[in-house]
């Protein structure tokens, strides 16, 4: 239960009984029920003697009961809380006795008693965290969940950034379907973890199992808060995953204007557009994303995509070029950069009236092939099936460079395909 353990060494003087020799049987009690409350009477004063020798005795029963807790001898550690707490001397000490007397009960399996013995630490304690976590331990084992919850909740008015109680307390609120009150909680948490993720997917399903639109929610927090970048990302992925692209991305534009270093912003901006088929809106929100970090490949690979899926095979494949530059591996760059060079290729084939590859384009198909087989080196295996392929079906076979002039060496691409922004050349075999 995590409890801080502390050695009782201090007793004050307590409220003593007035005949401190009433029989042990007396003091005892039964181990499993709670001492009946006594009716209030006027007590006479104890003298000097009295109260010393009761001292020794608190003190003697404290250091016992503490001694037998230890040693795992918890029926006699429950004998001497009680002879403490008849002899009055629990409230003044009640740090040092309530926690573990209930402890002792629940070694026992005797959770009633356990349960009274912390509400009677409560009673002088009402806001010791280690009472109110045991009782709803405690609470819990009984199966009393609105009780485990109510003493929970009470945890977290003493301590409002306890993680772990704020997981236990919402799984009990979703087992007990009080959605509204997770609602709140979980809120509460989100306060003191704005960035996790199990909360804010949390707080969205308990939005819709309250019958509530979690947008609404999403978007006061976001207004309320227009600094807030991570806030008005999670408002921009909710409007994208319902569709609301026009939206989400005027939440995003704001995120950005605010705070023009949110890297998130400008993920989730690029995502959704290219998701939306605006390539253009992506391509701008990932050229201003590498502009953060020139070593970054993955915006760069994302451009060589995008402008891939614009058919602009030079803009590509100068950003697959700077992807290659600023990898630390290079495996999905040079995959990146063969998809490219296929793809132009392959496009360019499409074109001739024919419809079948010249030497040209096997050329730029050889070039794909020796950047998919690096890719496969470097333990990038996606590109195995493509060089498979293209070493069966594409590039310049035995019979193509026998037809080329024996005195060239090297070969570079020509053509109305590839003039001008293929420099690369390939080197007979």
């Amino acid at each position: 239960m995590g409890l801080s353990i502390v050695k009782p060494f201090k007793i004050t003087t307590p409220r003593l009984l007035v005949t401190l020799g009433i029989s042990a049987a007396i003091m005892m009690l039964q181990m499993c029920v709670p001492p009946p409350a006594a009716e209030e009477e006027e007590e006479p004063a104890l003298t000097e003697e009295e109260l010393k020798r009761g001292e020794r005795e608190c003190l003697r029963a404290l250091s016992n009961a503490w001694q037998y807790y230890l040693n795992r001898e918890f029926e006699s550690s429950v004998r001497n809380y009680l002879k403490m707490v008849n002899l009055g001397c629990g409230e003044e000490n009640a740090e040092e006795v309530y926690v573990y007397f209930g402890r002792a009960y629940i070694e026992l399996s005797n959770l009633d008693s356990a349960i009274w013995a912390f509400k009677q630490g409560l009673r002088y304690l009402p806001e010791d965290k280690n009472l109110l976590e045991n009782i709803a331990y405690a609470l819990g084992r009984q199966g009393n969940i609105d009780e485990q919850i109510y003493y929970y909740e009470r945890y977290l008015e003493v301590n409002p950034t306890n993680v772990e109680i704020f997981a236990t307390l919402t799984d009990l609120l979703r087992q007990a379907e009080r959605y509204d009150d997770l609602i709140i909680t979980l809120q509460r948490w989100l306060e003191v973890e704005p960035n996790n993720p199990r909360v804010q997917t949390d707080i969205i399903d308990a939005y819709e199992k309250a019958g509530k639109d979690p947008l609404t929610f999403m978007r006061q927090r976001w207004e309320d808060n227009p600094s807030n970048a991570q806030w008005g990302i999670d408002y921009a992925a909710l409007l994208v995953e319902n569709l609301d692209y026009a939206q989400a991305y005027r939440v995003l534009e704001g995120v950005i204007q605010r705070t023009p270093t949110a890297r998130g912003a400008y993920e989730l901006l690029a995502s959704a557009a290219l998701d939306e088929g605006d390539i253009d809106r992506a391509i701008s929100a990932l050229e201003r994303l590498f502009g953060l970090n020139r070593t970054d490949e993955k915006p760069a690979l994302e451009l060589a995509r995008a402008y891939l899926r614009k058919g602009e095979f030079p803009r590509a494949l100068e950003w697959a070029e700077t992807a290659l530059k600023v990898s630390t591996n290079g495996g999905e760059a040079l995959y990146a950069r063969a998809e490219v060079l296929y793809t132009a290729a392959d496009d360019c084939v499409s074109g001739h009236e024919s419809g079948v590859q010249n030497f040209q384009d096997k050329l730029v198909f050889q070039m794909a092939y020796e950047d998919y087989r690096s890719a496969v080196d470097k333990g990038y295996r996606r590109a195995r099936d493509r060089a498979d392929f293209l070493e069966k079906n594409l590039i310049p076979s035995k019979g193509d460079w026998f037809l080329q002039p024996a005195n060239l060496r090297v070969f570079k691409p020509e053509g109305d395909c590839y003039n001008n922004w293929i420099t690369r050349t390939v080197r007979r075999p």
